[in-house]
């Protein structure tokens, strides 16, 4: 059925009828979006009209929600939702599409990515993160909690007190798609009854821990833009934060005036970012650039940023600097084969580590720390090359302990330059994790050749004070 310029369709999956909505041409590239907790595909309507005229939009009701059946097993559980996400995409026969996911649904985005990667060409996650703040939560159960059955004009009161962002005439458009009438006169709402009772049994989400949730987002290598509502109370500023540095190739754009259902409260702004992002993934301008090394200053930044009380920029510089050039040195020995080997990694992880060794100091002015910085990274990259032949010829022999001691030797070399890194990195020797090495075998050395040179671009990048956009996510070599 055609309304209001889209499709009303259906389609069966695993015995259960999903209805979605779509505009645009089939020929278009295809972009699925996942609506949040207890309203529907139609959600996107304001975002989808903006956006038809080239791309293939599906705004898919998820079981319980919307038009689409409920489960009658009550399994709402997160690898469902994912499983219906799977069989929507063979119905349809899409290939590859950009997944776009808010709230509830930007988690089930995040599930589906980890469990299909090939098939997600990019993603947008939309006021949502691994960590909700416990009030907006609380504000979302009460309103989808409240009265079961009202007069529609009640409902749309009860909803614009609840979100004062849009007009009456925007609610009762919206309130059209998540209500329906019952037998009574009344009206109730269309998502799964047993939503509403505390009781019902229903298996929802998922069971993981704080950290296995973070880790589902590191996971991600899809291109990514992460979309935070400026007046959001689900999603802090210090969560979307964190999401932008643990997700390797992302983008956090904060939209002004929305709260925390951004595509409705702002539909212009919203679309304005995502067509942004689709443009710069379409013509490969987002893809963050291969660097040899980060500029200190972001080094800084982030530390600062997310220990408030935690070590002067002094120490956090020779510290990450130290870390980073010794690892590469030790890395350069057996890497000398291989130039085309490239994995994706992120020094915040590694500069946190290294940091969290370093004693508190008192903070020092910024260019003193820069001009010492490069002058210790140029003397450590030195050292370096000189100090690690001994490892290098150990690892010719395959003999790994010889390595990890000669590596060491290397260390205490470096420490007339750094008398904090040598603690860091020796405990980062030690876990060297010997099964991988022995599996890889003769491959060892063709494995690590690019870490060496690495280490040196990074001391004549910081010698120099190159600065790259703030707005690209640089990957690392390992």
């Amino acid at each position: 059925m055609v309304t209001a310029g889209y499709l009303e369709r259906s389609v069966s999956v695993d015995g259960l009828n999903l209805s979605y909505q779509e505009w645009g041409s089939p020929s278009a590239p295809p972009i699925v979006m996942l609506h949040g907790f207890g309203v529907s595909g139609h959600m996107f309507d304001e975002f989808a009209e903006r956006m038809q005229d080239r791309y293939r939009l599906l705004a898919l009701d998820q079981r319980g929600h919307g038009d689409s059946d409920w489960a009658e097993d009550g399994n709402y559980s997160r690898d469902a939702f994912v499983s219906d996400v799977e069989g929507f995409r063979k119905a349809l026969g899409l290939e590859r599409f950009i997944l776009i996911g808010h709230s509830m649904g930007g988690l089930n985005s995040v599930a589906y990515t980890n469990a299909h990667p090939q098939h997600v060409r990019a993603l947008v996650l939309v006021d949502v993160g691994p960590e909700a703040a416990k009030e907006g939560v609380d504000n979302i159960m009460r309103f989808t909690r409240g009265p079961d059955e009202l007069d529609f004009e009640e409902f749309v009161q009860m909803a614009h007190r609840f979100n004062q962002r849009r007009t009456l005439e925007n609610i009762r458009e919206r309130m059209r798609h998540r209500l329906k009438p019952t037998e009574n006169g009344k009206w109730t709402w269309k998502f799964d009854r047993r939503f509403r009772e505390p009781g019902s049994g229903l298996k929802i989400g998922s069971n993981l821990s704080n950290d296995e949730s973070w880790q589902l987002f590191r996971n991600i290598h899809a291109p990514t833009l992460l979309v935070r509502g400026g007046e959001s109370d689900v999603l802090t500023p210090e969560v979307a934060a964190r999401c932008s540095q643990e997700i390797a190739r992302s983008r956090l754009v904060v939209v002004p005036g929305a709260g925390h259902s951004v595509p409705g409260d702002n539909p212009d702004a919203f679309t304005e970012a995502v067509r942004e992002f689709l443009a710069d993934v379409e013509t490969g301008q987002f893809e963050p650039a291969i660097a040899d090394g980060p500029p200190l200053e972001r080094l800084v930044e982030e530390h600062t940023a997310a220990r408030r009380r935690g070590p002067s920029m002094m120490a956090l510089v020779v510290a990450g600097a130290a870390a980073f050039l010794a690892l590469a040195g030790i890395g350069y020995l057996a890497r000398q084969n291989a130039r085309k080997r490239r994995e994706q990694t992120t020094m915040r992880t590694r500069a946190r580590a290294a940091a969290s060794h370093v004693p508190a100091l008192h903070p020092a002015d910024i260019e003193h720390a820069r001009e010492r910085a490069a002058e210790v990274v140029a003397r450590l990259g030195a050292a370096g090359v000189s100090s690690t032949r001994r490892a290098r010829k150990s690892l010719n022999e395959a003999d790994l302990e010889k390595a990890r001691h000669a590596a060491q030797d290397a260390l205490a070399a470096l420490s007339e330059s750094s008398r904090h890194a040598p603690v860091a990195l020796r405990e980062a020797a030690g876990r060297v994790d010997r099964r991988a090495a022995a599996e890889r075998g003769s491959t060892a050395l063709s494995l690590t050749r690019k870490s060496g040179t690495s280490a040196l671009r990074l001391a004549s990048r910081l010698s120099h004070r190159k600065k790259r956009p703030q707005h690209k996510v640089m990957r690392w070599r390992n």
